[in-house]
């Protein structure tokens, strides 16, 4: 295999002029010499060397993008949000220069060993975490972290990207009591320690109090947000275990399952049930009846999230560290107006 003192003895110029057209830096050097640089490169196959480029530039070149593990052998991709979201940020990460990487955690105690190995430039949690193991990773690491789907209010360090969940739960309710619903049920994984669903029930139930329409505990729906959760929400639904009209959930993979098990016995959206999801993926235009759905813009919110990590990496001063995207109901046909 070729080396860079082999073409730069070949193309007659020094290692460095060969490295530096490499790199794209061709200020110094005529086009001559680039193209037959690059002819070189292309007749012998050349691949740089990226951990020695790694030591040279004090740059690993690498991003680490993390999701959490809840179960051994969870397989994350089966999720259409992470799918899309990753897709986003990898295409992002490369066209600026960068390989990402991706690894599942299961503690906050993980990452910082996994940084310190992978010596990498800096890294993007795409999936929810708690204020308290967001600190604990900030204060172990040294790269910049950007983290998606998370609050934190105490850390000045913390670099977040999200949505207004609060917003896409008022008016996911406010929609379903305009259309003459007042036994709205809420379905999803709510904790006080997930922001994120949480402030999705604060908005419901903030719809519901200015409405005044009299909350309901029974109608809290505890779940995780799975297609498979949602087909035994829809069956108990769809059995009368639960006295509502209609269903407001926390994903729209969930509120897919719940139409599906609903359905599975004998219980059809939106004839006999209204149901609203929230992320507004592909899959909601894909079933029938289409899902009405909260819709967050999923690139939007890569592209703020490697803005602001490229920006950080490169001690760049950034005006806000914590941006909130806007959301809009997408209303299709899951809803149906009632008397």
């Amino acid at each position: 295999m070729a080396t860079l003192k082999d073409i730069a003895k070949e193309a007659g110029v020094s290692i460095m002029t060969v490295s530096n057209v490499i790199n794209g830096k061709h200020s110094k050097v005529s086009s001559q010499t680039i193209t037959l640089i690059q002819e070189l490169v292309k007749k012998y196959n050349y691949v740089p060397n990226l951990s020695a480029r790694s030591l040279s530039q004090k740059s690993s070149k690498l991003i680490a993008v993390f999701i959490n593990t809840y179960e051994a052998g969870q397989n994350h991709f089966k999720d259409p949000y992470i799918s899309e979201l990753f897709g986003e940020l990898e295409a992002l990460i490369r066209q600026s220069g960068y390989y990402a990487i991706i690894r599942s955690v299961e503690t906050a105690e993980n990452v910082s060993t996994i940084l310190q190995n992978w010596n990498v430039d800096g890294a993007i949690f795409i999936s929810q975490q708690t204020e308290d193991a967001m600190n604990i990773i900030l204060k172990n690491s040294k790269c910049p972290i950007v983290f998606i789907d998370s609050y934190n209010k105490t850390n000045p360090k913390a670099i977040t990207v999200g949505v207004d969940d609060y917003k896409g739960g008022y008016i996911a309710t406010k929609y379903l009591i305009a259309n003459g619903h007042q036994r709205i049920a809420f379905s999803g994984c709510y904790s006080e320690n997930n922001a994120i669903v949480s402030q999705r029930y604060q908005g419901y139930r903030n719809a519901l109090r200015e409405s005044g329409i009299l909350y309901n505990e029974q109608n809290l729906i505890q779940t995780f947000t799975r297609y498979e959760d949602g087909i035994h929400i829809g069956r108990d639904l769809a059995n009368h275990r639960y006295d509502v009209t209609a269903v407001f959930a926390a994903a729209d993979l969930l509120a897919l399952g719940i139409i599906e098990g609903a359905k599975l016995n004998g219980c059809i959206v939106p004839n006999d049930l209204s149901v609203i999801g929230f992320d507004n993926l592909d899959l909601c235009s894909f079933v029938t009846p289409k899902l009405t759905t909260v819709s967050q813009d999923v690139k939007k919110k890569a592209d703020s999230a490697v803005e602001l990590l490229l920006d950080a990496m490169n001690q760049v001063e950034i005006p806000s560290q914590n941006i909130t995207l806007d959301v809009q109901l997408e209303v299709r046909q899951s809803v149906q107006k009632i008397l």
